[in-house]
């Protein structure tokens, strides 16, 4: 099958891999697969799959080709997005609901088992999650991530009606956080570092700040205030990891604020404890999310109440293309790989 490769010198090759055997789990044929900021981790060395050569692509949806024998609940031509985080169902963690801190994981496709840039995956049946027609395979394969990471993000951070919340970071994840927020109640203050960003998040109701450089960020907390007549933000979301933007994001908030760390970054926060403290601030971090966030980002989006912002797709021939588009910051919402 025709695959984007990952190979030992951190490079993306496109070219024949072996097509995966089920082995009592289901091949999903890969329709859509979105290409998230999280694949630049692994070109730069800040994360790493267990060997090489590798298949990249955590967020991704299809049709099932083949299920187990005896499998009911899914059969062969379902449509389905998959969850990519194989749990073990039985420790502490995922008894008490949090699969996605998981103490004993199999592992996680596109993180270290294979993943969706590829025509076909290897997929355990329990991390399936069908989608009704309606929904199309671009929209499924970003609620594969960005979706349910900002449903799983607004829930940790148990946003209130009638709050005020700043999302910092107008990608795929973000767009998806200001809606995510709004439908919890929140008035959304979005952050980002272009015109054409901000505009993608007015169109979703937000209001909008431009910030990107390290003095816009020490402007950040001033704009604000003054946006929330002197009170501050109740909630601060932070998707950019710069220590820049992360210190504007604590100075942004008022008391008894919360700020909620979405995905990965190789900078420092620095934060004074006695801020937090006299305030009554507290930070919230939250990995990926649950099978159940998907679940939910899936019925929203049939629903009518939660969209995905697509910039273009493009054969997977091309996803140096899609890579550097991010690398650059040029990416408007998502990019999705495809196979037909």
């Amino acid at each position: 099958m025709k695959a984007a490769i990952l190979k030992a010198d951190r490079s993306i090759e496109v070219g024949e891999y072996p097509t995966p055997a089920a082995d009592d789990a289901a091949i999903v044929r890969v329709k859509a697969a979105g290409v998230c900021g999280t694949e630049l981790h692994f070109l730069d060395g800040l994360l790493q799959p267990d060997a090489y050569p590798f298949i990249l692509g955590h967020e991704f949806s299809g049709v099932v080709e083949e299920v187990p024998a005896g499998e009911t609940r899914f059969r062969k031509g379902d449509r389905v997005a998959v969850y990519n985080l194989v749990a073990c169902g039985t420790c502490k963690q995922c008894t008490l609901g949090r699969q996605e801190i998981c103490d004993n994981p199999s592992g996680q496709m596109g993180f270290n088992m294979d993943g969706g840039f590829a025509e076909f995956a290897r997929v355990p049946v329990g991390n399936l999650v069908p989608i009704p027609d309606s929904l199309d395979f671009e929209t499924a394969a970003t609620l594969a991530c960005s979706g349910m990471a900002a449903i799983h993000g607004v829930r940790m951070g148990e946003v209130s009606l009638g709050s005020t919340a700043v999302v910092n970071g107008i990608g795929g994840v973000g767009l998806m956080v200001v809606q995510a927020a709004q439908l919890a109640g929140a008035d959304v203050i979005a952050v980002g570092d272009s015109d054409e960003k901000l505009d993608l998040a007015k169109a979703l109701g937000a209001r909008a700040v431009r910030a990107g450089n390290e003095k816009e960020y020490e402007e950040l907390p001033d704009e604000i205030k003054r946006l929330t007549g002197g009170a501050g933000a109740e909630y601060f979301f932070e998707l950019v990891g710069t220590t820049a933007s992360m210190a504007a994001g604590f100075a942004c908030l008022g008391k008894a604020g919360t700020f909620v760390s979405i995905g990965y970054t190789n900078e420092n926060l620095v934060v004074n404890p006695v801020m937090l403290i006299i305030g009554e601030q507290r930070l919230v971090s939250c990995v990926a999310a649950r099978k159940t966030d998907l679940e939910d980002g899936v019925r929203l989006a049939a629903a009518g109440k939660m969209k995905a912002t697509i910039q273009g797709t493009l054969p997977v021939d091309r996803i140096g293309e899609a890579l550097q588009g991010l690398r650059e910051r040029r990416v408007l919402g998502r990019n999705i790989v495809t196979f037909d």
